[in-house]
């Protein structure tokens, strides 16, 4: 009997996380979404950031408290853990397919100038910082022949995303976490 409450209860948490993570996905795609029509060279603004890092933060940690909750307060690291980065993997991975077929699919002409303002961001950064020219002129080549918008880097943004997430999840659970 304690084996089949024990099983309803992690599935029941795994389809909450689910839920959560799919809310999460659809909120950051909505945010891309209106960026988008608001004006597509916000997306060079780093502040930028912070619309997406703080809801992914927000959901996530709701994601292991209602976990926690499912769990009758009774959860371990690796279940907190769990509830964290599945969330986050399955918010990331909505946004992403959201941005695939918004920047690839409709309007690639919107990555291509999102594109071009990150490259003059970046060289109006390096030159605020007094960076040799040869290495800012080796940079732009670099940036001109890798697209912020291929699929590579769009799957390479996915994984960073995930890598990022899984220290801030460690570090969640560890604090979450409840014997």
């Amino acid at each position: 009997i304690f084996e089949k409450k024990y099983a309803e209860m992690e599935t029941n948490m795994k389809k909450n996380t689910i839920d959560i993570g799919v809310k999460l996905g659809t909120l950051l795609f909505i945010i891309t979404a209106l960026v988008y029509v608001i004006d597509v060279k916000l997306f060079t603004n780093p502040y930028l950031m912070l619309a997406f890092m703080l809801p992914t933060l927000v959901f996530s940690i709701f994601s292991v408290i209602s976990a926690r909750k499912i769990q009758n307060q009774v959860i371990s690291f690796k279940e907190a853990f769990i509830a964290y980065f599945l969330c986050v993997a399955i918010g990331y991975f909505i946004a992403t397919i959201g941005n695939i077929v918004l920047f690839k699919i409709i309007d690639p002409s919107a990555a291509d100038l999102i594109h071009e303002e990150i490259m003059l961001f970046s060289k109006t950064m390096m030159e605020n910082f007094n960076t040799p020219s040869d290495i800012i002129n080796e940079t732009m080549n670099e940036m001109q022949n890798n697209h912020s918008f291929s699929y590579k880097a769009i799957f390479q943004n996915y994984a960073n995303a995930l890598l990022r997430n899984a220290i801030f999840g460690l570090i969640v659970a560890g604090i979450l976490k409840k014997s």
